[in-house]
Protein backbone atom coordinates (compact mmCIF):
# COMPACT_ATOMS: atom_id res chain seq x y z
CA UNK A 1 0.00 0.00 0.00
CA UNK A 2 2.51 2.77 0.63
CA UNK A 3 4.35 2.17 -2.44
CA UNK A 4 0.88 2.71 -4.14
CA UNK A 5 0.63 6.03 -2.93
CA UNK A 6 4.37 7.12 -3.16
CA UNK A 7 4.13 6.74 -6.84
CA UNK A 8 0.42 8.59 -7.18
CA UNK A 9 1.95 11.14 -4.79
CA UNK A 10 4.64 11.34 -7.92
CA UNK A 11 2.08 11.16 -10.54
CA UNK A 12 0.47 14.33 -9.66
CA UNK A 13 3.73 16.40 -8.92
CA UNK A 14 4.39 15.49 -12.15
CA UNK A 15 0.91 16.40 -13.46
CA UNK A 16 1.07 19.73 -11.50
CA UNK A 17 5.05 20.39 -13.35
CA UNK A 18 3.57 19.16 -17.09
CA UNK A 19 1.06 21.81 -16.58
CA UNK A 20 3.22 24.75 -15.12
CA UNK A 21 5.80 23.78 -17.58
CA UNK A 22 2.94 24.36 -20.35
CA UNK A 23 1.51 27.32 -18.95
CA UNK A 24 5.50 28.81 -19.28
CA UNK A 25 5.83 27.67 -22.81
CA UNK A 26 1.83 29.04 -23.55
CA UNK A 27 3.05 32.43 -22.38
CA UNK A 28 6.17 32.84 -23.76
CA UNK A 29 5.58 31.92 -27.14
CA UNK A 30 1.62 32.48 -27.61
CA UNK A 31 -0.69 33.93 -25.39
CA UNK A 32 0.50 36.15 -22.66
CA UNK A 33 -2.22 37.70 -20.20
CA UNK A 34 -1.04 41.55 -19.92
CA UNK A 35 -2.70 43.84 -17.21
CA UNK A 36 -3.32 47.70 -18.15
CA UNK A 37 -1.87 49.98 -15.55
CA UNK A 38 -2.93 53.39 -16.69
CA UNK A 39 -6.02 55.63 -18.49
CA UNK A 40 -3.97 55.96 -21.34
CA UNK A 41 -6.45 53.30 -23.69
CA UNK A 42 -9.48 54.93 -22.02
CA UNK A 43 -12.73 53.92 -23.03
CA UNK A 44 -11.37 50.81 -25.10
CA UNK A 45 -9.22 49.35 -22.11
CA UNK A 46 -9.75 50.93 -18.64
CA UNK A 47 -7.23 50.34 -15.74
CA UNK A 48 -7.39 47.19 -14.36
CA UNK A 49 -8.37 45.39 -17.10
CA UNK A 50 -6.60 41.92 -18.30
CA UNK A 51 -6.04 41.49 -21.44
CA UNK A 52 -4.52 38.25 -23.29
CA UNK A 53 -2.06 39.22 -26.48
CA UNK A 54 -1.40 37.25 -29.18
CA UNK A 55 2.27 36.97 -29.66
CA UNK A 56 2.13 35.12 -33.07
CA UNK A 57 -0.20 37.80 -34.84
CA UNK A 58 3.08 38.98 -36.57
CA UNK A 59 5.31 36.59 -36.95
CA UNK A 60 2.89 35.29 -39.80
CA UNK A 61 1.11 38.69 -40.27
CA UNK A 62 1.21 42.39 -40.48
CA UNK A 63 0.44 44.98 -38.40
CA UNK A 64 -2.77 47.10 -39.58
CA UNK A 65 -3.67 50.89 -39.24
CA UNK A 66 -5.85 50.31 -35.64
CA UNK A 67 -5.18 47.35 -34.26
CA UNK A 68 -3.99 47.63 -30.62
CA UNK A 69 -0.74 46.34 -30.01
CA UNK A 70 1.68 45.19 -26.91
CA UNK A 71 4.80 46.68 -27.09
CA UNK A 72 8.48 47.51 -25.15
CA UNK A 73 8.63 51.07 -24.52
CA UNK A 74 11.03 52.36 -26.81
CA UNK A 75 12.62 54.66 -24.22
CA UNK A 76 12.25 52.54 -21.42
CA UNK A 77 12.58 48.24 -22.08
CA UNK A 78 11.40 47.29 -19.29
CA UNK A 79 8.24 48.58 -19.67
CA UNK A 80 5.47 47.28 -21.53
CA UNK A 81 2.53 49.53 -23.52
CA UNK A 82 -0.48 48.98 -24.87
CA UNK A 83 -1.50 51.23 -27.58
CA UNK A 84 -3.46 51.47 -31.31
CA UNK A 85 -1.55 51.56 -34.35
CA UNK A 86 -2.60 54.88 -36.05
CA UNK A 87 0.29 54.77 -39.16
CA UNK A 88 2.33 52.13 -40.49
CA UNK A 89 5.72 52.11 -42.86
CA UNK A 90 5.41 54.48 -45.48
CA UNK A 91 2.44 56.43 -44.06
CA UNK A 92 2.90 60.44 -43.35
CA UNK A 93 0.83 61.55 -40.33
CA UNK A 94 0.41 64.40 -39.12
CA UNK A 95 -1.67 66.15 -36.26
CA UNK A 96 -3.36 69.43 -35.69
CA UNK A 97 -5.16 70.55 -32.53
CA UNK A 98 -6.22 66.97 -31.60
CA UNK A 99 -7.26 66.01 -35.07
CA UNK A 100 -5.28 63.26 -37.48
CA UNK A 101 -4.31 63.71 -40.18
CA UNK A 102 -3.63 60.51 -42.27
CA UNK A 103 -1.99 60.27 -45.85
CA UNK A 104 -3.60 63.90 -46.51
CA UNK A 105 -6.78 62.80 -44.86
CA UNK A 106 -8.70 63.39 -41.39
CA UNK A 107 -8.81 59.89 -40.04
CA UNK A 108 -12.14 58.94 -38.28
CA UNK A 109 -11.37 57.89 -34.84
CA UNK A 110 -14.73 56.41 -33.04
CA UNK A 111 -12.71 55.15 -30.08
CA UNK A 112 -11.19 58.49 -29.02
CA UNK A 113 -14.40 60.09 -26.56
CA UNK A 114 -11.55 62.96 -25.16
CA UNK A 115 -9.85 64.34 -28.06
CA UNK A 116 -7.06 66.62 -26.53
CA UNK A 117 -5.20 69.78 -28.94
CA UNK A 118 -1.95 68.04 -29.51
CA UNK A 119 0.17 68.65 -32.59
CA UNK A 120 2.87 66.80 -34.07
CA UNK A 121 4.33 67.93 -37.90
CA UNK A 122 3.69 65.73 -40.32
CA UNK A 123 6.13 62.90 -40.66
CA UNK A 124 7.09 59.87 -42.99
CA UNK A 125 6.83 56.52 -40.81
CA UNK A 126 10.16 54.68 -41.90
CA UNK A 127 10.19 50.97 -43.17
CA UNK A 128 10.42 48.68 -39.88
CA UNK A 129 8.47 51.31 -37.34
CA UNK A 130 4.69 52.02 -36.85
CA UNK A 131 3.07 55.37 -35.34
CA UNK A 132 0.73 54.16 -31.95
CA UNK A 133 -1.09 56.53 -29.59
CA UNK A 134 -3.44 55.86 -27.18
CA UNK A 135 -7.28 56.24 -27.19
CA UNK A 136 -7.19 58.46 -24.42
CA UNK A 137 -5.22 61.65 -26.10
CA UNK A 138 -5.29 63.41 -22.93
CA UNK A 139 -3.73 61.18 -20.75
CA UNK A 140 -1.20 58.96 -23.41
CA UNK A 141 2.91 58.83 -23.21
CA UNK A 142 2.68 57.70 -27.20
CA UNK A 143 4.46 58.77 -30.32
CA UNK A 144 3.99 62.52 -30.55
CA UNK A 145 6.23 62.40 -27.52
CA UNK A 146 8.92 60.22 -28.59
CA UNK A 147 12.37 60.82 -30.30
CA UNK A 148 12.09 59.24 -32.73
CA UNK A 149 8.47 59.20 -33.00
CA UNK A 150 7.94 56.28 -33.95
CA UNK A 151 7.55 52.77 -32.84
CA UNK A 152 10.63 50.08 -33.84
CA UNK A 153 8.78 46.72 -35.37
CA UNK A 154 10.92 45.04 -32.86
CA UNK A 155 9.79 46.21 -29.72
CA UNK A 156 6.48 45.04 -30.18
CA UNK A 157 5.03 41.53 -28.35
CA UNK A 158 2.06 41.36 -30.47
CA UNK A 159 -1.67 41.79 -30.62
CA UNK A 160 -4.04 42.94 -27.69
CA UNK A 161 -7.32 40.68 -29.02
CA UNK A 162 -9.24 40.19 -26.02
CA UNK A 163 -10.61 41.83 -22.76
CA UNK A 164 -10.90 39.10 -20.18
CA UNK A 165 -11.31 40.84 -16.62
CA UNK A 166 -13.61 42.22 -15.07
CA UNK A 167 -16.52 39.96 -16.26
CA UNK A 168 -18.62 43.29 -17.35
CA UNK A 169 -16.15 44.34 -19.62
CA UNK A 170 -14.86 41.13 -21.44
CA UNK A 171 -15.02 41.30 -25.21
CA UNK A 172 -12.70 41.72 -28.45
CA UNK A 173 -10.63 44.77 -29.36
Amino acid sequence: MPGRAFRSFLEIVGILAGAVALAFVLQAYLVKPFQIPSESMEPTIGPGDRILVNRLAYRYGTIERGDVIVFKSPQDPDVDFVKRVIAVAGDTVEVKQGLVILNGEPLIEPYVQAPDSSTFPSRQIPEDAVFVMGDNRRNSDDSRFWQPPWLPLDNVIGEAFIKYWPPERIGTL
